[in-house]
Order: C-alpha cells, then sequence, then structure tokens
C-alpha cells in the first residue's frame, strides 16, 4: 500500500497503535505535530484521512477506516495486530516458565518475537503520546529479553544465548539485567575467563557512564564466578509433552494431584490393562503439579515386563541428568543409588517412572529423603505400594468414550448419529487405544457413516475375537485397524513390530522391507497417522505393548522371510554406524573394522552421517538391541560385528556397562561358534575396556588370548594391536625390557601392514619406556618420531598423548619451561579429541609436578579442574594420582598428618595396580613427612 508522506505514514500508526478504538481529532494532531501544529491542523487531518482511506481502498480495505463521534477508528481486531500477539505470546511464556516447563517457555517465545520485526514504528515520525507509547513498547521488548533469557537459561540453552546476549548488551550497554544473564550463561557454560571479561566490561561501561558500580546481583555472580564455584544444579526437565486434554479421567487426575503435592515425599503408582492411558494420564498430571518441585522433573521408561531394564543402567542415565559428570557415576549398584538419594536429597524433584516392571526395578530408584515425588505407571499391581497410594485405571464409561471417539473424529458427526456412536465405543471395549484407532478411521474417511463403521466392528470376523475389557479386547481392536491398512502398510506393520528396540528411525523401515528410503518413510508416516507407530521424537518412531504383540504374531502367519528382513535391517544399521565410528577419534588399542558399503543412497547416507557422533548416539540403544536380538536369531557375526563398532561410542561416552554387556555377550557365542577371528576381536575389545578402567591384571588376559587367536590366525594387524596391549600393561607395572619388547614387536607389525596410526603409538610406547629406564634422549627420539606421524595423520588424540609423555620427559630433564608448554597442550588436545578422562589424567599429573615444585596453589587449581572426573567410589590410576597430588599440596604448607594419610591411600592402589615405580616414589613422598604410620 503506497501513503502519500510522513504524516499519513504517522496517522495510519496512531490509529493503528489504538485499533479498535476512537481517536479523537485532538489525539491526531498531537501524534503528527506535537505541542507545534499548525493552525490548519484540523482541515490537515481530514486531508490525510480522506487519502488515507483512498490508499485502503485501492488494496481491497474500503470502509476499514470509519469516522467515530470527532475522531476516527480503525476496525481493526487486537489479534490482528503484532504488537497484541507478542503480548499475547509473551504472557504465556512467562506462565510456562512458571509451571516448569523452560522448553515450551522458549518455544512460545520464538513465537512471540516471531511477530517483532525491526525497531518499533520504524521511519514513522511521531509526536506527543504517540511518541510516548513507542518508549512502552520499546521497554516491554527490553524486559521481554530479560525473560526470554531467563526461559532459555531454565532450557540449558546456554551456547547460542551467549551469542544473542553479546549482541544486546552492546545495543542497550545500561541495562544491567543483560549483562547479568549474559554472564550467567558464560558461566554456566563453564566459560569462566568470559564471565570475568564481561564483568570487567560491564563495571566499566556503568563508572563511565553513570558513576555508579554494577547492582548487587551482578556484584554477588562475579563473586561466585572468582571463588570458582561450579555452575549452578542442573535442573532436569525431561517430561515429554502432554495430552491437551485426557478424557474421563479428572476423578484419577485430582486424586494424582493431591497425593504429590498434599505430603511430602509422596509416591504414588497408575495400574491398569496395557493400553488404558497409564502414561497419558501420568504425564499429564506431572504437567500440572511440574510448578511444586523446583528442583526439575526426571522421567524415564522401564521397559515393562517385555523388557525391563537394569535399574543400575537406569540410575546411571538419572545421575547423568542431574548433572553427575559420566565419569563420576559408580560403578556399583548401591554406590549409585546412594549418590541418586544425593542429588535428590538436595532439591524437590518429581521422578516419572514409566512401564515398571516390579517393586524390585523400582525400588532402587525411590528418593531416600522426602522433599521429592514419585509417580510410577505399571500393568502390575505394584504390592510394595501401599494401596493408598495406588490410582487403578479401567476403561471408560459409555459417554466418555463417545466424547475420545468425537474429539478424534469430529464433535457434529457423532452428535448425528447417538447410538451407532454408542455402538463403535461399545465394539472398542471402552479402551482408549482401540478407540483413538476407530476415530482416526472415521477421520481419514470423511464419506464414512458413524453407522458404518458401527456395522463393521459388528462383524466378528473382522474383530477376530468378542471385544471385551482383557488381552482379547486389544487384540479384536488392533485387528480392525489393521485390516483397514492396504498391503503394503500391513507388511510394514507385521516387519517393523518385529524390531527389539526401543525406537527406532523411519529410514530403517527401507532396508526392513527392500524398497527406497523414501517409500518407506511414508509408510512409516502413514502408520503413524493410524495410530499404529507413537511418534519418539526426533524422527523417531516406537510401537505400543499391545500394538508390537499384535503385528509378531500376524508376522509369524504372514512372513516366512521375517529373519531375512531383520538381517537386512540389522546389516544396514551395522553399516552406517561403521562409517559413523571411522570418523571418529579412535583409541590406540582398538582393531580397526573394515568400512563398510551402507547399501543406501549416497544423499540418504549423506544426511544420517552429517554428525557421526550424533548418529551413533541417536542409535545407541537400538544397536544394542540389535546385539542382542541378532544373537538371539543366531547371527553371532552380525552381532560380534555390531558389538565392535560401538567400542569408540562407549569409550568416548563413558558407556562401560553397555561396552562390558555387548563384548560379554557376544563373546561367549563367537566362541561356541568357533569364530576365531571375532573372539580375537572381541578379547581386544575387552581388554581395552579393562586397560581404560585400569584393570591391568583382567586386561593381560584378554590382550594375551586375543594375541594368540591372531597368531594362529596369521593376522598381523590383530598380534600388533594385542602386542600393543600388552606391551602397555607391563609398561604400567614397570616390566620395562618386557614392554619394549612387545611394542618393538606390535611396531613391526604395524609396519608389515602399513598402519601407521598402530606404528605411532607403539613409537610413544617405546618412548615412554626410556624416559622411565632414564635413557632420556632415546625418549625423546622415539617421541620425535611418533609426533611427527600423528601430525602427518592429523590425528589430534595421538599428538595429545605423545605431548602428554613429552611433559613427562620435560620433568624428568628438569626443564619446566617446557613442562609448561606440553602439559596445557596435552590437555587441550585431549578435550578437541573428546577424550575427558585422558585430559582429567594429565591435569592430575601436571598437579603433582607443580606440587613437588612446591607450587601448591597452582597444583590446587589443576586438580579443581579435573575432580569431577572421578566419583568418590573411584578407584583408578587417576585417583590414585589425584591422592599423590594431594599429598605433596598438604606436604608443602606443612599438614604431615594429611600429607602422609595421602600418600598411603595413593600406595595401596599403586600397590593395587601392581605399579613399582609410582610405589618406589610414593614411598619416598610418605617417608619425605617424617611420619612411619597411618594416625601419627
Amino acid at each position: 500500500m503506497k501513503l502519500g508522506g510522513p504524516r499519513q505514514r504517522t496517522l495510519l500508526a496512531a490509529l493503528l497503535v489504538r485499533a479498535g478504538k476512537p481517536v479523537g481529532l485532538s489525539g491526531i494532531v498531537d501524534a503528527l505535530w506535537g505541542e507545534n501544529p499548525p493552525a490548519s491542523a484540523v482541515a490537515n487531518v481530514h486531508t490525510h484521512v480522506n487519502r488515507l482511506r483512498s490508499a485502503l481502498k485501492d488494496v481491497g480495505l474500503d470502509g476499514l477506516l470509519v469516522t467515530d463521534g470527532s475522531g476516527y477508528r480503525l476496525l481493526v481486531e487486537p489479534d490482528q495486530l503484532d504488537s497484541a500477539r507478542f503480548e499475547a505470546s509473551a504472557g504465556q511464556a512467562r506462565s510456562a516458565l512458571r509451571a516448569g516447563d523452560a522448553l515450551k517457555a522458549v518455544e512460545l517465545w520464538q513465537e512471540a518475537w516471531d511477530c517483532w520485526r525491526g525497531a518499533v514504528l520504524e521511519d514513522v515520525p511521531r509526536a506527543g503520546w504517540l511518541e510516548t507509547e513507542v518508549v512502552r513498547l520499546e521497554e516491554l521488548a527490553a524486559a521481554a529479553r530479560e525473560d526470554c533469557a531467563d526461559a532459555r537459561l531454565a532450557a540449558g540453552q546456554y551456547r547460542a544465548l551467549v551469542t544473542e546476549l553479546s549482541a544486546l548488551v552492546r545495543e542497550q550497554p545500561l541495562r544491567e539485567g543483560l549483562w547479568r544473564r549474559l554472564m550467567l550463561a558464560q558461566h554456566r557454560a563453564g566459560r569462566r575467563a568470559e564471565a570475568l571479561e564481561t564483568y570487567r566490561a560491564v563495571r566499566e561501561v556503568l563508572v563511565e557512564a553513570l558513576g555508579v558500580e554494577p547492582c548487587a546481583e551482578i556484584r554477588e555472580l562475579h563473586r561466585e564466578v572468582l571463588r570458582g564455584e561450579g555452575p549452578v544444579v542442573v535442573r532436569p526437565m525431561q517430561l515429554p509433552p502432554g495430552a491437551q486434554d485426557v478424557t474421563g479421567r479428572a476423578t484419577q487426575t485430582a486424586r494424582l494431584r493431591r497425593l504429590l503435592t498434599g505430603r511430602a515425599g509422596a509416591v504414588a503408582a497408575i495400574t491398569g490393562k496395557a493400553g488404558v492411558g497409564k502414561t497419558t494420564l501420568a504425564v499429564r498430571v506431572a504437567h500440572e503439579v511440574a510448578g511444586h518441585f523446583t528442583g526439575g522433573q526426571l522421567y524415564v521408561r522401564l521397559g515393562g515386563t517385555h523388557a525391563p531394564r537394569d535399574p543400575a543402567t537406569v540410575l546411571a542415565e538419572l545421575l547423568i541428568a542431574c548433572g553427575v559428570h559420566p565419569h563420576a557415576v559408580p560403578e556399583d549398584r548401591e554406590a549409585r543409588a546412594a549418590l541418586y538419594r544425593s542429588q535428590l536429597a538436595a532439591r524437590p524433584v518429581l521422578v516419572v517412572l514409566d512401564d515398571a516392571a516390579n517393586m524390585a526395578q523400582v525400588r532402587p530408584l525411590l528418593p531416600g529423603t522426602a522433599g521429592s515425588a514419585v509417580l510410577i505407571t505399571s500393568r502390575a499391581q505394584l504390592v510394595d505400594v501401599d494401596t493408598a497410594h495406588t490410582v487403578h485405571l479401567d476403561v471408560l464409561g459409555t459417554e466418555d468414550a463417545v466424547r475420545v471417539l468425537a474429539s478424534i473424529a469430529g464433535r457434529s458427526r457423532l452428535a448425528a448419529e447417538p447410538d451407532a456412536a454408542r455402538a463403535v465405543a461399545r465394539y472398542c471395549g471402552n479402551l482408549p487405544l482401540a478407540l483413538r484407532i476407530a476415530g482416526s478411521r472415521l477421520a481419514r474417511r470423511a464419506h464414512w457413516t458413524v453407522g458404518r463403521l458401527a456395522e463393521r466392528l459388528a462383524d466378528e470376523g473382522t474383530r477376530l475375537n468378542e471385544l471385551c475389557i482383557d488381552d482379547l479386547e486389544a487384540r479384536a481392536s488392533l485387528a480392525l485397524s489393521y485390516e483397514a491398512l492396504g498391503p503394503a502398510q500391513r507388511r510394514a506393520f507385521r516387519l517393523l513390530s518385529l524390531l527389539d528396540v526401543p525406537d527406532f528411525p523411519a529410514w530403517v523401515a527401507g532396508p526392513l522391507l527392500g524398497v527406497p528410503v523414501a517409500d518407506a518413510e511414508e509408510l512409516v508416516d502413514g502408520l503413524a497417522d493410524a495410530h499404529l507407530l507413537e511418534p519418539a521424537g526426533h524422527g523417531r518412531y516406537r510401537f505400543h505393548d499391545l500394538l508390537r504383540v499384535f503385528g509378531r504374531e500376524r508376522a509369524q502367519q504372514d512372513d516366512p522371510g521375517r529373519t531375512a528382513a531383520l538381517t537386512r535391517a540389522f546389516t544396514a544399521w551395522l553399516d552406517l554406524a561403521a562409517r559413523a565410528e571411522s570418523g571418529l577419534p579412535s583409541r590406540f588399542l582398538k582393531v580397526r573394522l573394515e568400512v563398510r558399503d551402507a547399501r543406501l543412497p549416497g544423499d540418504v547416507t549423506a544426511r544420517l552421517l552429517a554428525d557421526p557422533l550424533a548418529f551413533l548416539e541417536a542409535e545407541r540403544d537400538a544397536l544394542v538391541a540389535v546385539v542382542e536380538q541378532a544373537l538371539a536369531l543366531g547371527l553371532t557375526a552380525l552381532a560380534a560385528d555390531t558389538a565392535g563398532v560401538l567400542t569408540t561410542l562407549f569409550d568416548l561416552r563413558s558407556h562401560y556397562d553397555l561396552w562390558r554387556h555387548t563384548h560379554e555377550l557376544v563373546l561367549a557365542a563367537a566362541q561356541q561358534s568357533g569364530d576365531a577371528r571375532r573372539t580375537a576381536v572381541l578379547h581386544q575389545g575387552l581388554g581395552a575396556l579393562a586397560f581404560y578402567r585400569d584393570r591391568f591384571s583382567e586386561a593381560r588376559t584378554h590382550f594375551t588370548r586375543a594375541q594368540h587367536l591372531f597368531h594362529d590366525l596369521g593376522e598381523v594387524p590383530g598380534q600388533a594391536y594385542a602386542n600393543l596391549g600388552l606391551g602397555s600393561v607391563d609398561l604400567f607395572h614397570g616390566r620395562h625390557d618386557e614392554a619394549a619388547a612387545l611394542l618393538a614387536r606390535a611396531r613391526a607389525g604395524f609396519h608389515r601392514c602399513a598402519d601407521a596410526f598402530g606404528g605411532a603409538f607403539a613409537l610413544q610406547g617405546l618412548g615412554v619406556v626410556r624416559r622411565n629406564q632414564g635413557r632420556l634422549d632415546e625418549a625423546a627420539a622415539f617421541l620425535d618420531r611418533a609426533l611427527a606421524a600423528f601430525a602427518e595423520l592429523d590425528s589430534d588424540y595421538g599428538r595429545a598423548c605423545v605431548l602428554f609423555s613429552y611433559g613427562l620427559l620435560h620433568n624428568a630433564r628438569g626443564d619446566l619451561a617446557a613442562t609448561e608448554h606440553a602439559m596445557p597442550a596435552a590437555v587441550g588436545l585431549f578435550r578437541a579429541a573428546s577424550c575427558p578422562r585422558d585430559e582429567a589424567l594429565a591435569l592430575h599429573v601436571f598437579a603433582a609436578i607443580h606440587a613437588q615444585r612446591g607450587d601448591a596453589d597452582r597444583a590446587a587449581a589443576l586438580m579443581a579442574r579435573s575432580q569431577a572426573a572421578f566419583s568418590p567410589q573411584d578407584e583408578s590410576v587417576g585417583k590414585a594420582e589425584t591422592l599423590y597430588s594431594l599429598g605433596w599440596v598438604a606436604h608443602r604448607d606443612r599438614r604431615f598428618t594429611e600429607a602422609q594419610e595421602c600418600f598411603t591411600r595413593a600406595l595401596r592402589l599403586f600397590e593395587r595396580f601392581d605399579m613399582p615405580l609410582h610405589q618406589v616414589r610414593t614411598r619416598a613422598a610418605l617417608h619425605s613427612t617424617g611420619l612411619t604410620g597411618p594416625g601419627r
């Protein structure tokens, strides 16, 4: 729309700001000219109004601007204005955050900012009250920026928030709220130096512009950063999206709300048959009471009786969700449970345990104090839970069942045929799952009458069995929906149900069905539309338990080639995982697997593997399930290869339980089948796991078995990696001659098979041996060659390992400056290679060096950076090095009794790991305390 000039733009702006309300002549004059209107102001207003009406008419908006008394009014509803929509969305976002749903708040804020484009009334001259309104809107936007930042802080979106706020503080340098939130985001993101620099910048701005210091909140945050206190306690918010309406469950909802909020430490359980709506009700109630649990909400699926999950594994996931570092998660289940209870004791948390098998599974997951509450769902009766706190769900009443149908298929449609609607509900057994399926069929077939569906349901042959309120009821309802599918959808439903995975990506249906991925994804989407699959987020899907059972029953009847179909799917999963694993930083004890052709179109493979680590993380649980199911089907080779390809992910993300579980499970089958090579690879993998967990005797056993098998097979690369592992074990045990011989043998093997990566690690190991033997020039020569090899291979992890060894070599030479250069460089490269445990160990060793040299402050600072990597129950080489460093710090401060205790505990660990050189230096340190025994 073309406007005649700036006065017409101002006139339109004034009318829009007060949309739907009359603006008098005096108000228009004030907005146009302020305190200095011309003598012809009123006449000019009439002229501008006429021209504005003409412009509106030209774009089809004739009649929008009307005369109202002595003024004018624009016939626009408030919800048609960007500013009104912005304020509405902003209000909803603030309410969502108060209710504890940070992710929903962020989503609503994004909707609000989509309505806010550019500056307020940009390029519009204004005066008088219109100028005041612009100031109000600008202040509203500024306050909204701060509230939006609060939502993103609560959601943990620190990195993106730092970028956004860094720009905003430059635009509004005197707004302390933005500065404080920027500091807080930097602090929570672990960017301590940037947070301190931000404080310096805001103080400089405020002192120079206003002559004042920053506000008390900013100063307190500054002190918190200086004290080196970690980010605030992680506030988990894991609830899945809740249903907008839970028909027929008002009584149960009210009771659960009272149970969870009415008494401290409440434990409530929802029980009932599959498909009755237990999870839907639990999630809805959890969202409603979330505001009472300021410490956050935890949500975990326990697998039910079909595939019950190990409480130890669940505890590890819950601890990590609460902010515990993966390396700080204890190995023992009881220790995990104790740490979990300690985490929940510090804050009120709502824990939702979905689909529990029994109380034996639930009991370790219960908080130990009264501040938190637990909501459990289960198909079984949880006899240990007080029956007064159990809500049993049964099928819906007839009227509520009809309401469920109407909410999906349309109220007017069901109201037109009330008898038929009740018949449909009756044939569905009033079970919510069956009702949703029937309603979806009506919704997708608009030309059907409700009576027609009722007639189809009445046919027992279609329903397979009479509908009732037990499992036969569910099977009949599922059969009804299944028969409505086309042949391709039915086959997809059957074969997908055979996958023994918690959830799956849509692409896997392609190799499973033997069809193009695009066609398979369309079939999966169609099944989801029919409510035969449930979206699990991020392009993944899962089956309801009864749907899975029904699909498998049909597959047994109709799919003789089901094992071949599963083999295709498992092979595609494996091939993609192998390609993804090949792009990750490789550890030095892993026998590399051949990268396979993923047998998917190039564009599909590229899309799926755009982020290899993210792909493996997303598919982790599915791939572990593939290992288990492949074994059950007798596909031992496929199971072994899948377990092997997962080791790099397990190592990088500290999934040690899964590593041991998959390898030990497959090893037994590989040995029984006589597959010598895969048996050797699995022994090598278990040896690497044991070595990384400082179980050196166990590592030697596995490496020795691998070496013998590879030797018998004549496989040079495998022998080389096994010798590298054995040499590394001897190196840690101080058997330097044996280590040198094994490492030299490994190096020769790597040279024969042109494995530059393994050869470089052998060189590095020989350098460490020579350093420990005091042959420092030879050590430097080996390390020089190793560093050059890793530089050519562009391996951050390899360079980090060599630089770490260089640091120890320089320290042995007394060259502190060179040590100060090598060690921090190694730490940085370990971090870049996503190897936090190696990073922590390097920091501990570096701390010990400074402690021995008398720099207690520097040693303490280095140890503080890595303490989170080791739990109180941890007994590892890293923990021993920590105690050794702490002993020297205490010794430097003349706290000899404390130093003696630290050295004694370190010595016991070094003796346990059979590390004689470390024992010698620790005994010397212990002797330097002047005490002869503990407690003196």
